[in-house]
This record gives structure tokens, sequence and C-alpha cells, in this order.
């Protein structure tokens, strides 16, 4: 086990997160932040779904099959590397979500 010093003024903040125990706090606070971090991903990620009409996945289908007009412009294929990282990096933070113990480990059902 890892022990976790904390300044009084950050300790103080943390009593105002919800759960029983300091572990419950911490999670909940990881939990929120990979969340945020995967949506703004999605986020991103929608704005590219919108401008192509497409999935990731079938725009890169039909990359590969030479189906998108100007593929080889500077936008295309920057918007093709973006979205592939940000594809990528939503997939990572719902790793690490996965393996995040889920509150009830501790002894309290997630609500």
């Amino acid at each position: 086990m890892t022990t976790l010093a904390l300044n009084p003024q950050l300790a103080s903040y943390l009593r105002s997160i919800e759960g029983r125990t300091n572990d419950d706090k911490v999670l909940r606070l990881l939990e929120t932040y990979l969340t945020s971090q995967m949506r703004a991903c999605e986020q991103e990620i929608s704005q590219y779904e919108v401008k192509y009409r497409a999935t990731f996945a079938e725009f890169a289908r039909s990359w590969e099959q030479d189906e998108i007009p100007d593929k080889h412009t500077h936008i295309v294929e920057r918007d093709y590397m973006e979205w592939e990282g940000l594809v990528a990096e939503k997939q990572n933070w719902l790793q690490r979500l996965r393996n995040l113990p889920r509150l009830e480990t501790y002894g309290r059902p997630v609500s």
C-alpha cells in the first residue's frame, strides 16, 4: 500500500468529496477525471463525424479504398491523423477506467 500525503488545505477539500474512506474519495476523483477525458475526446471525435458524415472506422475504410476526395490534401491528411489519434486516446482513457477498481470493491456499491 502506498501512503498519500496531502497538505492540510488539500486535505480539507478532500473531506468535501463523497465517499466513506479516502480510497473511495480518490477513486471517485479518478473516475471523474478519466470520464471527463473520454468525453473531451468524444466531443472532438463527433466534430469529425459530422464533418465527414462517418465514424472513423468508416472513414478509414473509405480512405483505404481511395474513396475520399482530395485525400492527400493537407487538411484531409491532418484530419485523418488527428481523428485517428483521438480514437486511440479515447481507448486509452477507457482502458484506464476499466482498470480502475470500482467503488464497490471497497465495500460500497456504485451509485
